[in-house]
């Protein structure tokens, strides 16, 4: 009986101890989430500012400035003029104006200092006016409307006067004179700083009539652009049989010059 008793009680606590394994597992503590319950991880607060997906830009919502185009120069005496285009050009290029009439008078003799003003404006190269203690030339003292500017080119070694140290700024400026201040501007080196001859730059004037006319000092010059790819002296001057290199230079040929020879090295 007892032994019986015993064995019933022994298979009891056994029956608890299982139930209790079980079951034991479905407790939680306070604070704590069951095992078989989702658990949702809470996101990110959503920045306030817009962001750009990755791999794509920003669009630019701001609209473009246009562009404002120069106000075109009206003159009065160009039009149908054989360089009408480029007296157009050199005017909205703003390096020169119409006069107090509207004119351009294309055909009328440019002078020295007009000529240095209009190759300087339609390319200035960052070269800055300049007042030195004392002038460089004889006739362009420190009074003189062009000293400051005459003084920067000089000092920048762009220009040259005549061998007795003149600029002769208010004469008209002629064919040969041309060519040597555009060389000297443009630092054309077999006119500056020439290793052929000079007998060979005469040479190549020698077909022309009055080729031995041309003076000592614009020989070299004048054969620079007797055969220059950027600006021909007959392209601008004619192809005729003679030079003319002491010929008045017009203001519609000083026009063609400049812009000729700036357009074809912009190219």
């Amino acid at each position: 009986m007892h032994k019986r008793m015993a064995f019933l009680f022994l298979s009891m606590s056994l029956a608890s101890v299982m139930l209790a394994g079980c079951f034991g597992g479905a407790e939680t503590k306070e604070g704590e989430v069951p095992s078989n319950d989702v658990v949702v991880e809470a996101q990110s607060p959503v920045p306030t500012t817009d962001t750009v997906p990755s791999g794509q830009e920003e669009q630019n919502t701001e609209t473009p400035e246009e562009s404002v185009q120069p106000e075109p120069v009206q003159v009065n005496d160009i039009a149908g003029h054989p360089s009408e285009t480029f007296i157009s050009d050199l005017l909205q290029s703003g390096s020169i104006k119409p006069d107090t009439n509207g004119n351009f008078r294309p055909n009328e003799a440019i002078t020295r200092s007009e000529f240095i003003h209009w190759m300087y404006g339609y390319d200035n190269k960052g070269i800055k006016p300049y007042k030195p203690s004392a002038p460089s030339f004889i006739d362009v003292p420190k009074e003189h409307a062009d000293f400051e500017l005459v003084e920067g080119l000089h000092q920048a070694g762009v220009i040259t006067g005549f061998p007795d140290q003149s600029m002769k700024l208010d004469k008209e400026l002629t064919r040969e004179e041309l060519c040597l201040l555009w060389a000297w501007y443009q630092s054309a080196d077999s006119v500056i700083d020439p290793i052929i001859p000079l007998a060979s730059a005469e040479l190549s004037l020698k077909p022309y009539g009055d080729g031995d006319k041309v003076g000592q000092i614009f020989i070299r010059a004048v054969d620079q652009y007797l055969t220059n790819e950027d600006v021909s002296y007959t392209a601008v001057f004619g192809k005729t049989p003679k030079l003319n290199p002491q010929g008045s230079v017009t203001r519609a040929e000083a026009a063609q010059w400049i812009v000729s020879y700036s357009d074809k090295n912009e190219q």
